[in-house]
């Protein structure tokens, strides 16, 4: 034990070294470039001492430049302050220097122009006397277009001078800096480092964002990959770079375009903020036509304002800081934003907003160019670029997490779902700990849903999840269930349920159940109703009740049904007997009752062809009204039927039924489908298939008009026999669909290896999709991939017409769910299908119409 736990601290104090010495690294390397930068600033101040130099400049105010420098013109010279700085865009001046050497020693210096090779037109160096010139001839070389310069020998005391003829497309004059060799060598080196990093940094980060887009379809990865290029063929033009990666004519076309890409880099800019934050320009057409007339506008500007402006850069310069303020709006707008990724981005502008404004600033004159000037704009998109991949990176394990959350949670409820309650009771279970499990339904839910859409039932869930999670915070007999310490779960048939450590259970059972229900009383509030209603509660204790997760959830809902007939509303599993075999032989006998004296129903829920906005079929589905304990859910007595082998014969009378009412709804409606749930169960048992063929022979129903929906396609899949008779559904004609695709035990393992027909995607991955965009790609993905083996898809859980809309985008053939009717008892079914159209349908339709909902 002893060693274990040295080893651990040695570990430990190990990763923390790396750490340290890691972080110490970094801090050295950036300690020492901003040294080195600091050293290029300052070369100006270090070498006065030694030389002095005299600046003089002439317009020649002509379109071609001039052959010979102009020397008759020396006294038409002036000072860069008496410039109009006006006339210098696009005009050819001279420059005139005269360098002094004011030590007794000779000196060996360079000339370096800062501007691209191609607006530099002629060198020449005057004689002592003034008298004339002798034109330097350079080498022509990548070096020479990236940094255009000369060497030269300063004799002591005296002075040499030298005129050179330049262009520019900035109304600023070019540089014309004088350096030593060892600070040129070392500005040289410092420059391609610079954009050595700059470059592997860029095009890295937009390879792997161009990558992230064509695997995830993230428009975030794209718009932002789109900028990083935009940005690197900027700075390509604007240093001369690009000189060292493309032909001399491609380079000199991509610095004729360099004030477009400026254009295209802040535009794509402010579009990756939209995306990126989330704007609710993201799914509001309103916002997004807003944005987007912006962008067309400001483009048509830019070429309108061609006409009254004869240079592109003054466009350029009066256009810029409207695309600056503009991205500013967008992030201010968002600044409020509480993610955490957000607050990277938004510290990721002041950087870009430096080296951009001081890129700005120098171009317009306003501030003398430095070296670190000069390189601003790559300085802060390489911090820019750190800071947004830190985001970037956020925000992607953010969305692993939301992921994950959308797997692990109930969509509608945010609850978390069953199978996290089933994994807590099985580690309680592992470690024998003392505990009960106890499940809550909202009192007359069953009756109350009928009234009420999926969004004020499911806010219900939301008030009873966060009054009772308040009251089990601090809690610690409330064990819980997800890594963010929830305590509450979701459970299929409109139940909550959680699990308590009776150990630490510091008051009676009594008790906290009544707290529990005068909490919920409390937060029962319908359409703004405080109705005078609880939650009937039941409750299961382990291990006497259950050894796994699932018997003791099944076995705290079935006490539900006798909590209901309680005046306490609730009832705990053990009560019904001390066998816990009894009850369920009751249910079991009374399921068996209710199958001989017909108080079983077959209801139909219609299925709408998506493409024609048709009734294409039914889903016939079970429902069971008690005599005595009132509307019982069949997620409540499939089960039971299941485990006391009474499923075949619920299953084969279902059959009976649906395929008796089915000949009723084929009298006038010919084409009509109807879809019947099979059980895994069912299949796997032998003469189930003999009795099944019975009942299709004995009605007038064509079998390729009954679909046969198939749960627990796993088990299925692993049984022979139940291979072999879904084969002979097939041969008969009868379609075979996967029911509730995604969920359960259906998988993409079995659709090869069964004859499936049609898949029918689950509620939950279709409930709200049109607004919930994990639930979207999930459901699109599906469709594509059930289209792209030949089968139908059917989705269930349809609401709202935005859902069918979704849907209908994505291919999905059909649809059904609430939007459309409820499940209804054939005589209330074939009411509502009369009311679809006045008359008959014509022979070549294939179902009846639905009017659009206004």
């Amino acid at each position: 034990m002893h060693i274990t736990s040295f080893f651990e601290q040695a570990n430990k104090a190990i990763k923390l070294s790396f750490l340290l010495l890691f972080i110490a690294s970094i801090s050295t390397v950036l300690w020492l470039v901003a040294k080195n930068l600091w050293v290029l600033g300052d070369y100006q101040n270090m070498v006065s001492d030694e030389i002095s130099i005299e600046y003089q400049y002439l317009l020649t105010e002509q379109d071609k430049p001039n052959l010979q420098p102009p020397i008759s013109q020396q006294h038409l010279f002036i000072n860069k302050e008496g410039l109009n700085s006006e006339k210098i865009i696009n005009s050819f001046y001279w420059v005139k220097l005269n360098i002094t050497n004011k030590t007794d020693k000779e000196l060996e210096r360079i000339l370096h122009v800062d501007a691209l090779s191609e607006n530099i037109f002629s060198y020449y160096q005057v004689s002592k006397n003034d008298t004339s010139t002798e034109k330097l001839a350079l080498e022509n070389s990548i070096f020479q277009h990236m940094f255009p310069h000369f060497s030269f020998t300063l004799p002591p005391n005296e002075s040499v001078s030298f005129f050179i003829q330049l262009k520019t497309n900035t109304n600023r004059v070019v540089p014309v800096n004088i350096y030593d060799s060892g600070y040129f060598d070392r500005y040289i080196h410092s420059s391609i480092a610079l954009f050595g990093a700059f470059i592997g940094i860029v095009l890295l980060v937009a390879k792997d964002n161009v990558a992230l887009y064509v695997s995830l379809k993230d428009r975030v990865n794209f718009t932002y990959a789109a900028y990083l290029i935009c940005t690197f063929l900027v700075f390509s033009t604007t240093s001369g770079f690009g000189y060292l990666l493309f032909s001399n004519d491609f380079q000199l076309w991509l610095n004729q375009q360099t004030l477009y890409f400026q254009y295209a880099l802040n535009i794509y800019l402010i579009i990756f903020s939209l995306y990126f934050l989330q704007d609710r320009v993201m799914t509001n057409k309103a916002y997004k036509t807003r944005v987007y007339s912006f962008i067309t506008a400001f483009i048509l500007l830019v070429l309108a304002a061609q006409f009254i402006y004869s240079s592109d850069l003054t466009i350029f310069l009066w256009l810029q800081p409207l695309l600056w303020l503009f991205g500013l709006l967008v992030v201010c707008r968002n600044i409020s934003k509480k993610f955490v990724w957000a607050k990277f981005y938004y510290i990721s502008w002041l950087p870009y907003l430096a080296g951009s404004i001081t890129q700005y600033l120098i171009s317009v004159g306003y501030i003398e160019c430095s070296f670190v000037g000069k390189n601003a704009f790559i300085l802060g998109v390489i911090a820019q670029v750190g800071f947004i991949a830190l985001a970037l990176t956020e925000r992607m394990r953010k969305n692993e997490q939301d992921k994950l959350h959308h797997l692990s949670h109930h969509i509608r409820s945010g609850l978390p779902r069953q199978l996290n309650l089933t994994n807590a009771i099985k580690k309680l279970s592992n470690h024998n700990k003392n505990f009960s499990v106890i499940v809550i339904q909202p009192e007359h839910i069953q009756n109350i849903q009928h009234y009420v859409d999926d969004l004020t039932l499911f806010a219900l869930f939301k008030r009873f999840n966060q009054s009772l999670s308040s009251y089990f915070k601090n809690n610690t007999a409330i064990i819980p269930i997800t890594l963010d310490d929830e305590k509450l779960s979701y459970i299929q048939g409109k139940c909550i349920g959680f699990v308590v450590n009776l150990d630490e259970l510091t008051v009676s059972t009594e008790v906290f159940i009544q707290n529990i229900q005068d909490i919920l009383c409390k937060a029962y509030t319908i359409k703004d109703l405080n109705l005078s209603l609880t939650g009937v509660i039941g409750i299961a204790h382990s291990p006497e009740h259950g050894s796994t997760g699932k018997h003791l959830i099944k076995n705290a809902i079935l006490a539900i049904i006798e909590a209901q007939n309680t005046p306490e509303k609730w009832a705990t599993y053990a009560i019904h007997t001390r066998d816990s075999s009894t009850f369920l032989l009751e249910l079991a006998s009374d399921i068996q009752h209710a199958l001989r004296n017909k108080e079983l129903q077959v209801y139909h829920q219609p299925q709408i062809d998506l493409k024609t906005s048709k009734v294409c079929g039914s889903e016939c589905l079970i429902r069971w009204d008690h005599p005595t304990k009132g509307f019982i859910s069949p997620s409540i007595f499939i089960p039971v039927a299941e485990d006391m082998g009474l499923i075949n014969k619920i299953t084969l009378w279902v059959l009976e039924q649906s395929l008796a009412q089915h000949t009723l709804i084929m009298e006038d409606y010919r084409s009509h489908m109807v879809s019947i749930n099979i059980s895994g169960i069912n299949l796997t048992s032998k003469g189930f298939y003999q009795e099944m063929l019975a009942i299709v022979d004995k009605f007038a129903v064509p079998t390729e008009k009954i679909i046969f929906e198939i749960t627990e396609s796993a088990n299925i899949a692993k049984n022979e026999h139940a291979v072999q008779v879904i084969d002979k559904f097939t041969s008969l004609g009868i379609k075979v669909s996967i029911d509730d695709f995604g969920t359960g035990y259906s998988s993409l393992a079995n659709l090869d290896k069964l004859p499936f027909q049609e898949l029918k995607i689950d509620q939950q991955f279709v409930e709200n999709i049109h607004n919930d965009d994990k639930r979207r790609v999930i459901a699109e993905t599906t469709v594509k991939m059930a289209k792209g083996v030949g089968l139908e898809v059917v989705a269930e859980g349809l609401t709202t017409a935005q859902d069918e809309a979704t849907l209908t985008a994505f291919g999905c053939d059909i649809g059904q769910g609430y939007y459309y009717s409820e499940a209804l008892p054939i005589k209330t079914y074939l009411e509502w299908l009369s009311l679809q159209v006045n008359g008959k349908t014509p022979d070549d339709f294939h179902g009846e119409f639905i009017p659009k909902k206004v």
